[in-house]
């Protein structure tokens, strides 16, 4: 049965000779049973802090990209990510095929080829659109060509004028082999002559990621990353940590409490013991699956994973 809230605080409790909680009394807690509550996810967060890659942490990402746009987010719960694993998925509709990216230091995309950004303009549309349509209403028209092609979604509209600064007229739905599809009120509108299947991954001072180049085409690709839990907060939640490591998880909360109250003796006692138990977790689940740490970014500027080597560039 899987260790949860309830039950990894009152083996805390258990130890302290306190009064257990149950399902009833969990989120109504008081005193010495709230400290056992924090300190449990205290526990939980210390022991994810030392080392962020442990397996049961991993996750894949998988991320339909957007036409036009060049810079992403990682997701919310996101630690470190392997930017050694950032792939295209192969997709015959789109034409293009599956394949590892290569890195590019971002020094050396903003020193070479960050001008792919200056060739993408972008709005959002103001309003919903059925697909038939003939009119897109936008924020803004500014910048945009007199006439020519938009790209929403994964269709491609072309366009034969600005009918004011706000509309794109006598659109095409669905134009290049693309299918014409309900468009949403704020959704990004983006027009670019260049792109391509992106060759390259970019991480960002921000710890976001970069494509070079720019996606044409919805693309999807995939990466692995590690995810730093929430704390738990009902009394049924359950830790991404093993039950066989519970036994650590109680140490560290039992230290935790006692340090709460000012207790130093026993709380040297069991973070010696909670530290130990730390140092165990490394070595069944880390130390020996060595491709866990690598997580890192060459600082060399020159990568090449097929067609585009960015010294030609």
């Amino acid at each position: 049965m899987a260790e949860t809230y309830l039950t990894l605080t009152n083996k805390v409790i258990a130890r302290l000779n306190e009064v257990a909680l149950t399902s009833t009394t969990f989120s109504s807690a008081r005193g010495i049973q709230v400290q056992c509550q924090n300190a449990v996810n205290e526990s939980i967060r210390f022991i994810n802090q030392r080392e962020f890659n442990y397996p049961f942490n991993h996750a894949t990402e998988t991320k339909t990209l957007t036409a036009g746009v060049v810079r992403y987010s990682l997701p919310t719960s996101t630690k470190t990510v392997d930017y050694n694993t950032f792939r295209i998925v192969k997709n015959s509709t789109l034409a293009n095929g599956g394949y590892k990216l290569g890195q590019l230091d971002y020094n050396d995309y903003i020193n070479r080829v960050v001008s792919q950004e200056d060739e993408i303009n972008s709005t959002t549309t103001s309003t919903t659109h059925t697909d038939s349509v003939t009119t897109i209403t936008v924020s803004s028209t500014t910048g945009f060509d007199s006439s020519g092609t938009i790209v929403i979604g994964g269709e491609t509209i072309t366009y034969t004028a600005i009918g004011s600064s706000t509309t794109f007229t006598g659109c095409t739905r669905g134009a290049n082999s693309t299918t014409a599809a309900t468009i949403a009120s704020g959704v990004t509108v983006t027009q670019f002559t260049k792109g391509g299947v992106p060759e390259m991954v970019v991480r960002t001072p921000d710890n976001n990621y970069l494509l070079y180049p720019f996606p044409n085409k919805e693309y999807v690709i995939k990466f692995d990353y590690y995810t730093f839990p929430a704390d738990m907060s009902a009394h049924g939640d359950t830790t991404s940590i093993p039950d066989r490591f519970a036994p650590v998880i109680i140490d560290g909360a039992t230290a935790f409490v006692y340090q709460y109250r000012g207790e130093t003796q026993q709380y040297q006692l069991n973070m010696q013991r909670f530290e130990q138990g730390i140092k165990n977790m490394q070595t069944l689940l880390i130390n020996k699956f060595s491709y866990l740490r690598s997580t890192f970014i060459p600082r060399t500027g020159v990568y090449n994973s097929g067609s585009v080597d960015i010294r030609s560039v």
